[in-house]
């Protein structure tokens, strides 16, 4: 893969956070977290990520109720977003599914299997990211970005 894809991952537990960022680093992508759906939707908004990995038990907001404010966007209506839980209810896989989720994983998966659904969503992922603008890549003398401030 030439271009890294920034995926959000999106958990009330920072062990989690932790774990899934290392895991996805190592297979390449860049990674970008969030405590909450409250912050994941401010954080989608910014920075428009590829893929969203939401939790779906979370306080202030659950990730299914986030799931429903990101798809109402124009910015992130089309970001595939997957569903990682430690849940297997059918109901809470219904819940997430109905909200607007691509999909939703068991937090049991191995990190391989995990890569793998992610690279299969990321062709979704990746048409969206072609409809924004792209900044500005102009460099200045000292090989900055002129958009990096």
């Amino acid at each position: 893969m030439t271009d890294k894809f920034i995926i959000l991952c999106v958990d009330d537990n920072a062990d989690t956070r932790r774990m899934l960022t290392f895991i996805l680093a190592k297979a390449g992508y860049d990674v970008i977290t969030a405590e909450d759906g409250l912050q994941a939707i401010e954080k989608a908004k910014a920075w428009r990520p590829a893929l969203i990995l939401m939790d779906m038990m979370m306080p202030r907001m659950t990730g299914a109720e986030a799931v429903r404010e990101l798809r109402k966007l124009k910015v992130t209506k089309g970001i595939p977003i997957l569903m990682l839980s430690a849940y297997a209810e059918q109901a809470l896989v219904d819940e997430a599914l109905e909200a607007g989720a691509n999909d939703y994983i068991l937090k049991t998966v191995l990190p391989d299997n995990l890569t793998e659904i992610i690279d299969k969503y990321l062709a979704i992922g990746s048409a969206v990211l072609t409809q924004r603008p792209a900044p500005e890549q102009t460099k200045d003398e000292g090989g900055r970005r002129k958009d990096d401030g």
